[in-house]
């Protein structure tokens, strides 16, 4: 299928290529860069994965894969946070470390000729939130004017799911040492660029529950961040989790891929303005 469509634009043809980029602590970070092929300026988005993925798993799969955002006039970099995939140092379970990290990967991608650096985002991942929210919170990123949050989990509760959650069992929510440096709820009041919300009807880990969407869009309200907006939900519009019936929610019937293509198209326009 040609998601191209969803952005309003002739699909384009587009070319791939590895990098390293050196991070803080010495060792090498392995990331891919989408682009369209003929020559120019373009909006840049950087991939931030979920759970503990690396970056090339946005070269294939079922969800949105890199190439189909490039194909709709974006550069895409995505890369593989340390302790996976090709990258030097340890897993950091979304910690300190890949948050620092991330600063440095939007600084190599921000120098890239053929990025727009009025145009810079981040699309985080599921649990990616955390990475995101953290590195914006704690390192000067003026670049970025957005993050575009699919489905991040708030808290370590909704993370978890009340502890629940199998492959996080080693972590229980009662060990604040670890989760005081990971909740999205913690930082998202402190970044500084737009906030965009990316929630279907049926979260991929929450179910119908809201309440971890609506927790990140008004603690980014009530701090610095620029702008927030929840699908078509108008932006700055004020969410109560009492009441989530209100609101506009992505229904399961239509395409995610064309959708998240077709907000990230209608933010990059809006700050062409």
């Amino acid at each position: 299928m040609c998601l191209s469509r969803y952005s309003g634009a002739e699909p384009l043809k587009t070319s791939f290529r590895e990098a390293w980029i050196d991070s803080p602590r010495g060792y090498g970070l392995y990331a891919h860069i989408h682009e369209p092929a003929a020559p120019g300026t373009y909006p840049g988005v950087v991939f931030v994965p979920g759970a503990n993925s690396a970056g090339t798993d946005y070269d294939r799969g079922m969800g949105l894969r890199a190439a189909d955002v490039a194909s709709c006039g974006f550069v895409v970099l995505h890369y593989d946070p340390s302790g996976r995939g090709r990258s030097g140092g340890q897993e950091d379970y979304w910690g300190p470390v890949h948050q620092e990290e991330l600063s440095s990967v939007v600084a190599f991608f921000s120098r890239l000729k053929e990025v727009d650096r009025k145009r810079i985002g981040i699309l985080s991942f599921s649990i990616g939130i955390i990475i995101a929210s953290g590195a914006l919170a704690n390192y000067p990123m003026d670049d970025v004017k957005y993050i575009f949050d699919w489905e991040g989990p708030s808290n370590r509760f909704n993370t978890t799911r009340n502890d629940t959650h199998e492959p996080l069992r080693g972590f229980p929510t009662s060990d604040d040492g670890f989760w005081d440096l990971r909740e999205a709820a913690r930082f998202i009041g402190r970044i500084r660029c737009g906030y965009f919300r990316y929630q279907a009807e049926v979260d991929h880990m929450q179910g119908a529950n809201k309440d971890h969407a609506i927790e990140l869009i008004k603690n980014a309200q009530k701090g610095t961040a620029l702008w927030t907006r929840c699908n078509d939900n108008p932006e700055g519009a004020v969410f109560d989790e009492k009441s989530p019936g209100k609101y506009r929610w992505v229904p399961e019937s239509l395409n995610h891929k064309g959708q998240m293509i077709r907000y990230l198209s209608e933010i990059n326009a809006a700050l062409g303005h």
